[in-house]
């Protein structure tokens, strides 16, 4: 008496704690539970074994408790995307401040969310990340400026919130495959009627056109 038996992978041993029933669903919850109850049976007569399974039942439950389940996505989950007005303000904000810096948590304030929440239904409605869309953004608006002005390619890049012409070079050929100067070269030799812009983007953009302007429908 008051010597608990042996306990192995959480299985009883002492016959008074046997059930006929077999036992349910393995988890940590229910485990705890079968000590409990086989606790609560033996303790008029055996007090330091019950106690001893309260102990084993608490071990197991501050276990869970210690490392909860990780949580996952539903099969099929979608981020859900902006909405109509947030997508819009956000949008004419970042088409407005193209010559200056543009931080995260402004655009996030524009669509009224938090920037972690922002950013994933930003890339779910215009299906690139915010700096992508801005960089693109950019890119097109200064191919609009070099089509449409004499304007040295330095300050074409100042006015497009580049840090420098450097860095405009960069940038415009990670994302259309040409440089500036090319570009511009094989573009101003086209028709003038081929070099109008459409909804802000720009006809005849080779190797690769730009389509960033507006959200995914």
């Amino acid at each position: 008496m008051g010597v608990s038996q042996p306990i192995r992978d959480y299985e009883i041993e002492d016959p008074r704690f046997r059930q006929s029933s077999p036992l349910p669903e393995r988890s940590s919850v229910a485990m705890a539970t079968r000590f409990l109850d086989a606790a609560l049976r033996v303790w008029d007569e055996d007090q330091a074994l019950a106690k001893s399974q309260i102990k084993v039942a608490a071990a197991i439950l501050r276990g869970d408790a210690e490392d909860p389940p990780r949580r996952t996505k539903p099969a099929g989950s979608a981020v859900a995307g902006l909405l109509p007005w947030q997508a819009r303000k956000v949008r004419e904000f970042i088409d407005t401040s193209l010559g200056s810096k543009i931080r995260l948590q402004d655009c996030a304030g524009r669509a009224r969310l938090s920037p972690n929440h922002f950013s994933r239904a930003f890339k779910a409605t215009f299906g690139a990340t915010v700096l992508d869309y801005v960089r693109r953004r950019r890119v097109e608006q200064a191919q609009q400026m070099m089509l449409t002005s004499k304007q040295p390619l330095s300050q074409i890049a100042l006015s497009c919130g580049f840090a420098d012409q450097s860095h405009y070079c960069r940038v415009f050929h990670a994302v259309v495959g040409v440089s500036p100067n090319a570009w511009r070269r094989q573009n101003m030799l086209e028709a003038p009627d081929e070099q109008a812009t459409h909804d802000g983007e720009i006809l005849r953009c080779p190797p690769a056109r730009l389509e960033w302007s507006h959200a995914r429908q």
